[in-house]
């Protein structure tokens, strides 16, 4: 038995699923191969011998289809379909992972770099190329502003500690803005 034969199965997710995916998996035959991440494990979970007989749902509208990469020895165990609901969760969870990490990377480049939290979170969405319809701008500050504030000033007083500045980077940077680094 061999065990490098692997199965493609499709599946529907969000817009920026669909990115995050394609920006950091390679694709083997056409399929992505995230096997080595916690959220192959959840999509294999979600495996099952009976197709789905519902009618497409509306709130797949919008929604990428894209092939993911399973062994056969997942495939011949579970199931060689994924039940829609199934692949709504797996698109909200990676959705949530995306957000978080976005989070996280805003955080350490405003507390760390000194830069303003909307240039960090801006500069963050061109780098990862999202486009508006995928992440959305308004609504990552939004996220980060409900979720990360608190993370944000227990790390900016770490950081403070551990370097032994009463001043941030951030506070020098700002009152240095326009003075110029070269003549």
């Amino acid at each position: 038995m061999d065990k490098n034969k692997t199965e493609s199965i499709a599946i529907k997710v969000h817009p920026a699923v669909f990115r995050y995916l394609d920006s950091n998996f390679p694709k083997t035959g056409g399929a992505y191969d995230i096997r080595k991440h916690f959220l192959h494990d959840f999509l294999r979970a979600g495996l099952t011998r009976q197709p789905d007989t519902e009618k497409p749902s509306k709130a797949f509208h919008g929604f990428h289809e894209i092939n993911v990469v399973f062994t056969q020895r997942d495939c011949r165990q579970n199931g060689f379909s994924i039940s829609e609901s199934h692949q709504a969760a797996f698109s909200r969870l990676a959705y949530k992972f995306i957000q978080q990490t976005a989070c996280q990377e805003v955080l350490y480049a405003h507390v760390a770099g000194g830069i303003p939290r909307d240039t960090a979170i801006k500069e963050y969405l061109l780098e990862n190329l999202y486009e508006e319809h995928e992440l959305n701008y308004a609504a990552l500050r939004k996220y980060y502003q409900r979720n990360w504030m608190e993370a944000e000033r227990r790390v900016t007083e770490e950081y403070a500690e551990l370097t032994g500045r009463k001043q941030l980077i951030r506070s020098i940077i700002i009152s240095t803005k326009n003075v110029p680094f070269y003549k």
